[in-house]
């Protein structure tokens, strides 16, 4: 996850890309959790393999949640549906945002 602007909080998927944003950390946790959950209903009911419409995201999003700071959904009031393992990192700054290189 990683802040947009103020008051703007983004979160990722990595195994599958999907993106939610919200006005703090927990709620866009839950938005995408709630996103994830719409969208795996949807496809079991069209019996249709879970997310399998959404591609991993890119290498920048998982360089970023591996080298980023883990978060306890505890710590962000967000209790995960039944059987789900989620991990969360904040990321150091916005994954597709490379750094820039100054040329003195």
């Amino acid at each position: 996850m990683f802040q947009e602007g103020p008051g703007v909080w983004m979160v990722r998927g990595l195994e599958h890309e999907l993106l939610a944003e919200a006005r703090t950390i927990g709620g866009a946790v839950r938005a995408a959790i709630k996103l994830v959950e719409a969208h795996a209903s949807f496809d079991s009911r069209h019996n249709l393999r879970p997310l399998a419409a959404f591609r991993p995201s890119p290498q920048t999003y998982w360089n970023a949640y591996h080298s980023g700071t883990p978060v306890s959904l505890t710590q962000l009031g967000v209790s995960p549906p039944p059987g789900w393992n989620i991990s969360v990192a904040f990321a150091h700054r916005r994954p597709d945002r490379q750094p820039t290189h100054r040329v003195a």
